[in-house]
């Protein structure tokens, strides 16, 4: 009896020790923390090149002619300038960098995804759409990605993989109420956001989740710098920025007046331009909004690296 209990005892021992290792090997679950302002605005207006931890190697790196500035390791980037020289710098500096050419004709897919979005933006409201995704950008973007891809920092360390949120074949089966239950009550391994997100807020999160799609992400990074997320150009805020063509208001009136063919062709003219270059700030950031992102460009640059000369 005595051996059958040492027995018996030694197993559970056992099972106990695996259970107790295995959990200890899995990752931990997410948790739900908000981004800071500076970090918002880095991730949507300085990650696509500088990558989201400012290492220099961003999605839009493949595109370029040179590669961005590792700002880890620009540590002559900080100690040499006060914040506001940074400021001028994000808003009104030198041309930021040119993109290849040959890069940017796009194929059939693409164009067919980026006419559609196209022609919802006089329509959609936009408003609305600004309020969630600055909601989904301090709370769901580590994970869920910028766009929506499952390709956030967070989803790293993540056990499972996460839902491509973009992905027509998602978006037709998402439903509102859903998409507000699973942000609520949480789905999987990802935590609820009722106790953190109003319902409001919730909602919001939907709007916005809804707009998600390739031709969304295409228009963001090439196109609404210069003719507006809402297909309206926006302005500098001050004379310093440099002159620029205004670009077309995409509304009503440009798509009746445009063929399809026409606007394809227009889809296509950064590829047509022999060094075209993105535009400053200035048209998407304030003193204010530049000074948040300077804010956390500080606590990305490294003390210890090296020292470079500025360019």
């Amino acid at each position: 009896m005595l051996l059958a209990l040492f027995i018996i005892s030694g197993f559970l021992s056992s099972q106990f020790l695996m259970i107790y290792k295995a959990e200890a090997a899995a990752p931990p679950a997410p948790t739900l923390q908000r981004f800071s302002l500076g970090q918002v605005l880095y991730l949507r207006q300085c990650a696509d090149c500088h990558g989201w931890e400012g290492q220099g190697d961003g999605p839009l790196t493949a595109v370029l002619a040179a590669k961005p500035r590792n700002l880890r390791e620009s540590t002559a980037l900080f100690k040499q300038n006060s914040d506001a020289q940074i400021i001028a710098r994000i808003l009104y500096g030198t041309p930021l960098l040119a993109i290849r050419s040959q890069s940017l004709p796009y194929d059939e897919e693409e164009l067919a995804g980026f006419v559609a979005h196209l022609r919802k933006l006089p329509t959609t409201n936009w408003a609305a759409i600004e309020q969630g995704k600055g909601v989904y950008d301090s709370l769901c973007a580590a994970c869920h990605g910028l766009y929506g891809h499952g390709d956030g920092l967070g989803a790293r360390s993540l056990r499972a993989h996460l839902p491509d949120l973009a992905d027509p074949s998602y978006q037709r089966q998402a439903r509102d109420d859903i998409l507000i239950n699973n942000i609520t009550n949480g789905i999987g391994i990802m935590p609820g956001a009722g106790d953190v997100l109003t319902a409001h807020e919730i909602r919001s999160v939907v709007t916005f989740l809804h707009i998600l799609s390739p031709g969304y992400e295409l228009y963001s990074r090439f196109c609404a710098h210069c003719h507006g997320g809402d297909g309206v150009p926006p302005t500098a805020t001050t004379q310093k920025a440099t002159p620029q063509k205004v670009p077309p208001r995409l509304d009503d009136v440009y798509f009746r007046t445009h063929t399809p063919d026409q606007i394809r062709t227009g889809i296509q003219h950064m590829g047509r331009q022999s060094r075209p270059t993105m535009p400053h700030m200035a048209r998407e950031l304030n003193a204010d909004e530049a000074f948040a992102i300077v804010g956390y460009l500080r606590t990305l640059s490294s003390p210890t690296s090296q020292e470079e000369t500025p360019q």
